[in-house]
């Protein structure tokens, strides 16, 4: 981590000698070295900056006066005075007069490192607390800016902007939604958002806008994304010139990793140079011709104002559903355009809450979020899965094998049910084949000794197991002739219910006839 100093130094050979002698401490890097008071107060106001070192010899402005108007004007900046004689006289009117510190002009570099570094430091918790923007651009680096436009009124653009930018910043990165629809952007009510800022604020000193002047004008919502607003009045939107759009946009670029444009639907100065400037553009149409027709008036006219070639402007097909009658492919034919392979579903429930409630997170739609992620990797702006997708697929996993689980416990009683009917089916068979055996046992026994008793027993004998127990089966062989039965052995078993052993009311019955020895 390294320290960013601008340095006023009162003549060359001091400046020169501090330069040198700091370049010797590794976490502090000179921004720069001024020789005017002037001049320091002017890039005093620049983004980035950890600390101030002002020499006492500065002019012509006085150093004291102009520390003090630098406390005034960036109050969240330390300046460190760099005195002759640092005597406890010199340090307190240091300190009235707004400063962090006092150094000597030969000062040893751990009094150097002590004094600077805790000044840069302060100056870092300082926007820390407050939510400020991050405390330094990333040295050499450019944020991205991606602009989302609607064909026309109605096509999710707000909504995609707003869950686009709640997922970049789920990554950890740094990430700004700005609000340039400028006349009938709601931005606050997807949010629940109250701020007395907005981007028409920061048009007034778009010239010279400080790190101070976004901390004041962003809003730091709890979800991560810094969000920059529409002003509340929309005869305000005048304020926000295309150049003054150009300057802010530049300045978050200096301080974000991706920041994401709402355009909405209708073209403006500082939406026009949103779509000029922007690295990706894209443009939400719903899977109706109106909307497609209207896409394609949008892109000619940014065409004919030099705004943006076609080749450069990416359709995103939202409230799409299988059952649409439009479909990607057939949208690509229609507009002439790159088309996202990823579709937004319609996810009217899930959103109307969201939008109602002012809270994104209650779209816990499964399908609306993996195609938000699947949309920034696409657009190369997420390089792998989130551990918040990430950990959304395994609770989708988890869901999944929930409902396995609880759909397979409610089979197991149909499946319980079933196999105890297939095995009752066959314990009455069972009972069927023995109850026959035993009465054409009984009947050749009738036939041949015409004893009871005999009959009786040689027919249980063919009767297995629990079934042939004289308590579950009975033989008889009338001798009444009024009797249905005479003239034939009946045997009755009680049919097992379920398991062996059980025995219910239900009785299997089977007779034979008796054909007597010599009988024709």
């Amino acid at each position: 981590m390294s320290y960013r100093i601008l340095l006023g130094a009162g003549d060359p050979e001091f400046a020169a000698a501090l330069r040198t002698q700091m370049r010797e401490l590794p976490d502090i890097e000179i921004a720069g070295v001024e020789m005017t008071s002037s001049a320091v107060a002017g890039l005093a106001a620049e983004p980035g900056l950890d600390a101030v070192l002002i020499d006492e010899r500065l002019g012509p402005l006085p150093a004291r006066d102009l520390i003090r108007d630098i406390a005034m004007s960036q109050p969240h900046l330390a300046v460190v005075l760099v005195a002759q004689n640092p005597t406890a006289e010199v340090l307190t009117q240091a300190m009235d007069a707004g400063a962090r510190g006092v150094v000597s002009r030969q000062p040893t570099l751990e009094e150097l490192r002590t004094r600077v570094v805790a000044a840069a430091q302060w100056t870092r918790g300082m926007r820390r607390n407050r939510g400020d923007v991050p405390e330094s651009p990333l040295l050499g680096s450019r944020g991205t800016l991606l602009a989302v436009c609607g064909a026309k009124g109605g096509t999710g653009a707000t909504t995609l902007a707003v869950h686009l930018a709640l997922a970049a910043a789920r990554d950890g990165r740094r990430i700004c939604l700005v609000d340039l629809d400028l006349q009938t952007g709601d931005i606050p009510s997807y949010l629940d958002i109250v701020h007395r800022r907005s981007i028409a604020d920061l048009a007034g000193v778009a010239e010279e806008i400080s790190a101070a002047n976004l901390a004041d004008a962003l809003f730091v919502h709890p979800a991560g994304p810094h969000v920059l607003l529409a002003p509340a009045e929309g005869e305000r939107a005048e304020e926000v010139t295309g150049s003054g759009a150009r300057l802010i946009l530049g300045s978050l670029r200096a301080h974000f990793d991706l920041i994401v444009v709402d355009c909405g639907a209708y073209l403006s100065e500082g939406s026009a140079s949103a779509v000029e400037l922007a690295d990706k553009i894209v443009l939400t149409v719903t899977p109706d011709l109106p909307a497609l027709r209207a896409a394609k008036r949008l892109v000619r006219m940014w065409g004919r104002l030099n705004l943006r070639k076609p080749d450069d402007v990416t359709a995103v097909v939202t409230r799409h559903s299988r059952k649409s009658e439009i479909q990607p492919e057939f949208a690509h034919k229609v507009l002439d355009l790159p088309v996202a392979e990823t579709t937004i579903p319609a996810a009217f429930r899930a959103l109307e809450e969201a939008a109602n409630t002012g809270t994104p997170g209650a779209v816990t739609d499964v399908g609306y979020r993996r195609a938000v992620a699947k949309l920034l990797r696409e657009l190369g702006l997420r390089e792998s899965d989130s551990l918040d997708e990430q950990a959304g697929k395994g609770r989708s996993r988890r869901r999944d094998a929930g409902e396995a689980w609880v759909g397979f416990l409610g089979m197991v009683p149909l499946m319980v049910f079933v196999v105890l009917g297939i095995w009752q089916l066959f314990v009455t068979g069972m009972s069927a084949t023995y109850a026959g055996h035993a009465a054409n046992e009984g009947a050749r026994q009738a036939a041949v000794t015409g004893d009871y008793k005999t009959i009786k027993t040689e027919a249980l004998r063919r009767i297995s197991g629990m079934w042939g127990d004289p308590k579950h089966a009975s033989v008889t062989y009338p001798d009444d002739p009024k009797d249905p039965d005479y003239g034939y052995v009946r045997v009755d078993i009680k049919t097992p219910l379920v398991l062996p052993g059980v025995f219910g009311p239900w009785t299997v019955s089977a007779r034979a006839k008796v054909v007597p020895e010599g009988a024709p």
